[in-house]
């Protein structure tokens, strides 16, 4: 079976409904096999959202999956004109981008969504962006998102990722810090790390 973060993953149609009440909003995603965390909403995907600080301006959901990250950051985000927030959703996986581009109607949510390879197909600036990395992708995979990202941010963005320890969390800090300006940790806990890390330089398109 081809894995959840190729272009066209083999897929058993079994679609489901996953619930969770989040900042105080009832949200709702439809999933499918052969889709990440498709039962539940993924603990690590969880963590990143509940500990990322209030955000404002443009921000590109990498490898979005279904869609959590990016849905329950703009639900949690002021919505009004001053706040200027933007959301766009993007994966390589195309059967995920079409249950992102559905959950965000089904939750409410304004976002444009772009199947891409990483960076591939996405020439814009973001304020923020922010990565469940592909693990099993590799870590040279992995390692070209956050290269990438750098690029794609705004002077004084924020790049954020969760990670586990297990999977390369020091690693990943020390990669970062090579290519962004500041790196810092805001959570951990039972080897989760959620980790934030400014842009060191103008976009360079």
């Amino acid at each position: 079976m081809k894995q959840y973060f190729s272009e066209n993953p083999e897929i058993l149609t079994r679609e489901r409904e996953i619930s969770i009440n989040i900042y105080g909003a009832d949200l709702r995603f439809l999933t499918n096999n052969g889709l990440f965390s498709c039962d539940k909403i993924d603990e690590n995907s969880l963590a990143l959202v509940e500990n990322m600080p209030e955000i404002t301006g443009d921000l590109l959901d990498l490898g979005c999956g279904y869609g959590f990250i990016g849905i329950a950051l703009a639900k949690r985000e002021p919505t009004s004109a001053a706040s200027n927030f933007t959301l766009t959703m993007s994966d390589i996986n195309r059967i995920a981008l079409a249950y992102a581009e559905k959950n965000a109607a089904l939750n409410n949510v304004a976002a444009k969504f772009i199947h891409s390879d990483s960076f591939e197909k996405i020439p814009d600036a973001f304020d923020c962006i922010t990565l469940n990395p592909p693990i099993h992708a590799g870590k040279e995979a992995v390692y070209r998102m956050y290269e990438e990202s750098a690029a794609h941010l705004r002077p004084g963005g924020s790049f954020f990722i969760v990670i586990q320890k297990k999977h390369g969390a020091e690693s990943s800090v020390k990669k970062l810090a090579e290519i962004f300006s500041r790196v810092e940790i805001l959570h951990k806990r039972k080897g989760c790390h959620v980790i934030r890390a400014v842009a060191p330089r103008a976009f360079s398109g």
